[in-house]
Parts: structure tokens; sequence; C-alpha cells
């Protein structure tokens, strides 16, 4: 009897992802909306960036919500009605639980020096903007929630109760700490990013022309890095139960955090810049490819090909996306083939761009550079490895690897090879 091509198509599916593919697609579509009306809004750049953050959120969230239903998955906690009246006392405890950790994240910043630098004010100045809706929104957010709530006796609510003078849950507050490091760590960062990218875009005035290749490129890039920070900007901001997307676990090893951490300011420019400098000729491939246009044009195209791969990742998220933490299982765009699809492109894009194997200085520092950026794609292995050991908590990811086992690009391509012929 033959096999039913219904199942065989089953067997082939990924296991079912946090969210699927079309809030990547809406927030996209409305970045490039909101980008374009936006352009000659007379407004600070921190306000027209929230404005667009808001718009790309909003659009992931309407799908999120309405296509994927993802506040009635199980892992969002929720149930579909409320399952309690309103609790007063609660969700006062829970407000007081939020605060105080805003509180104590904004005590932070203002204690540690490398916040003080100009670099940070945008984010500053977007927060202080921001802080009236929030103060508005929170009672109301919270107090929906709760009344949904299987286990009503969060993080925050237990936060509330140590104000109370009560004894909380302590592994609770712990990973409730660690969720909401990474998330100050990486919101400023990211925020700033955005705003950066988003004022160069709108200052070409005209438009930067598509009339040659290097014009393409230039454009490209800077286009494709903007999606990847805005849409890191979203994710981060929005650690939400109601759109399951809260942070499920943190990374819990030293090394996780040491690995990840250094690749990002202030660590990678006090250190990696420092120790592993593969490019201290600043000859990139424009350089040694310039004089050749065919050659040009084709070496260019692949660095954009990885590029798109690498910010695809990134798309794919959704609301999710997020450095240190399991915020739901991806299994869809390139997610599909590889484990690694960021890391994986982004490294081989770096040997692309600055052709370590090649120098103006001689051979002993192509060398030399090789070698450094053979550390840095090291650094990034390792963050593979620490990611995939605190993912692997999840039984959905575990699931997520042995379909990778199976079906992904690596598997097909064996499969692919001619296979030796067995001895009679």
């Amino acid at each position: 009897m033959l096999d039913d091509p219904k199942r065989l198509r089953a067997a082939d599916a990924p296991p079912r992802s946090a969210t699927g593919a079309w809030s990547g697609i809406a927030g996209l579509a409305a970045m490039v909306a909101a980008v374009v009306a936006l352009r000659s809004w007379q407004q600070p750049d921190y306000v027209k960036t929230l404005a667009v953050l808001a718009v790309v959120a909003l659009a992931m969230v309407v799908v999120d919500l309405q296509v994927y239903r993802v506040h009635l998955n199980a892992s969002s906690g929720l149930s579909a009605a409320p399952l309690r009246p309103f609790d007063a006392r609660r969700t006062l405890r829970k407000l007081a639980g939020l605060w105080l950790t805003i509180g104590v994240v904004a005590a932070l910043y203002w204690l540690l020096p490398v916040y003080a630098d100009g670099f940070y004010d945008p984010f500053k100045q977007a927060a202080f903007y921001c802080l009236p809706a929030l103060v508005l929104l929170s009672p109301v957010y919270i107090a929906f929630v709760d009344r949904r709530q299987r286990q009503p006796e969060d993080a925050y609510a237990e936060l509330g109760r140590l104000i109370a003078g009560g004894r909380p849950d302590r592994s609770m507050l712990a990973a409730h700490g660690r969720g909401w490091i990474i998330k100050g760590f990486f919101l400023p960062l990211m925020f700033i990013y955005t705003s950066n990218d988003l004022a160069a875009l709108w200052a070409r005035s005209p438009p930067m022309p598509m009339d040659n290749f290097e014009h393409f490129f230039s454009f490209g890039m800077d286009f494709l890095y903007l999606v990847d920070v805005l849409f890191g900007t979203v994710a981060y901001a929005l650690t939400l139960r109601l759109t399951d997307s809260q942070i499920r676990s943190a990374e819990p090893t030293v090394a996780g955090w040491v690995v990840c951490l250094f690749c990002y300011p202030p660590f990678w420019g006090s250190v990696g810049v420092q120790y592993l400098a593969y490019d201290q000729d600043g000859a990139y491939w424009v350089h040694f490819l310039g004089p050749y246009p065919l050659l040009y044009g084709l070496w260019g195209s692949i660095i954009l090909a990885l590029v798109l791969v690498y910010v695809w990742a990134t798309v794919s998220f959704g609301l999710r996306f997020s450095n240190l933490t399991n915020r739901g299982i991806i299994t869809n765009g390139p997610y599909r083939w590889v484990k690694h699809p960021a890391y994986l492109c982004k490294s081989i894009s770096w040997w692309m761009i600055s052709m370590p194997f090649l120098s103006t200085m001689g051979w002993t520092t192509a060398v030399q550079s090789c070698l450094l950026l053979a550390g840095v794609n090291a650094v990034y292995w390792l963050r593979a490895v620490t990611e995939e050991r605190h993912l692997a908590a999840d039984p959905a990811y575990r699931e997520y690897q042995e379909f990778i086992a199976r079906h992904g690009l690596w598997a097909r391509m064996q499969r692919c090879l001619p296979r030796r012929e067995k001895a009679a």
C-alpha cells in the first residue's frame, strides 16, 4: 500500500511555531508605510521613532491576536474568558511590583556611569515621553490579564507581597530579575540604533538614486539593518502575557551571559574591538573587487543575500525576538532549515565583507586577521551552544532539534550525496 501523501507532508512539516509568518510580514509592511508617511513629520527623531515602533507593534499584535489567537496558547497561561471577578488587592500588589521593577531599572540607569553618556539621551527622552501612557495603561492591562490568568500569583504579585512585608517566592523573583536585566540592557541599545538608522534614512534628501550597484548595496544594507534593530526594539518592549510573548525563562549560566554580552556595547567596544580586531588595515571587499565590476556585483549581491536571511530570521520572531531568553520556539522562516540561520549568515558575511585573507599590509596581517575573525566566529558558536543548552529545557525545542536533525538543510544535503554501494 502506498503511503498517504498527506501523511508524508505532515511528517516533513516542522513543529508548530510560536507565531506564524504573517505576523512579521504585517510588521514589515506597517514599517514601510510608517517610514514613508512620517518622513516629513516635524517632530523630534525620538518621537517619530516611537510612532513607527507603535505602528509596527500594533500590526503584529493584531495579527497575533486575531489570526494566530496566541492569547489562547497554553503557554500564555490565559483563559479566553474571565476566571474570577476583579481582585483589587492583588491588582494593586501587581501594580506595585511592576513599578518597583521599573524603579529599580531606572535607578540602575542613574547609577551606572555608562548611561550618563549622551549616546543614551534619545532613549531617556523616549522613556519620559511614554511614561504618562504607561501610568494610565498599566492598571487596565494588569486588571484585564489578572482575571484571565490560570495562575494569577505571578512575579509581580510576589514583588507586591515583598513590599507588603510578606515572604515571596525567591526563585520566581530571581527569574523575574534576570528577565528584566536582559530587557533593561538591550531595549536602550535597540531603540537608539533604530532612532539613528531612521534619522539617517529620513535624511536622504532626495532619496539615494538606485542608478548603480554601489547605491543599491548601500541602501540595501542600511535598510536591512534598520529592519533588524526595529523589530528587536518592538520585541524587547512588548514582553506581554496577552500576546504570549512573555519571558518564559532566562539564560541560567554565567557562560551564556558572558558570550552574549561580549558582542554588544560597551563590552564589545572596550574588549572585543581591542582583542579581536580582524580588520586592522581597513581594506574591505570594495577595495579589492572594485576594479572588477562583474565580480564586484556578484560578491556584493551574495553579501546582501546573507544579510537578508539574517534579518529574515529576526522578522520571523515577530514579537518574540530576544537574546538570552526563551519567549517561544520559532520553527518557520529560515528556522525551517537550520537552527541558527542568523549566526551562520552573519558569520559568513563578515568574511565576505572584510576579506581578511587579503591584506594591504602583507601576508602576516592576513593570517592574523583570519585567526581573529575565526575567534569572533567562535564566540558566536559558543552563543549557539549555550542557547541550545538553555532552550533544550523546553520540550518544544527538543522536538524542533529532532526535526532539524531529520529534515534540516544539512540532513537534506547528506541525503543528496551519492552513497557508496554496500559490499556484496
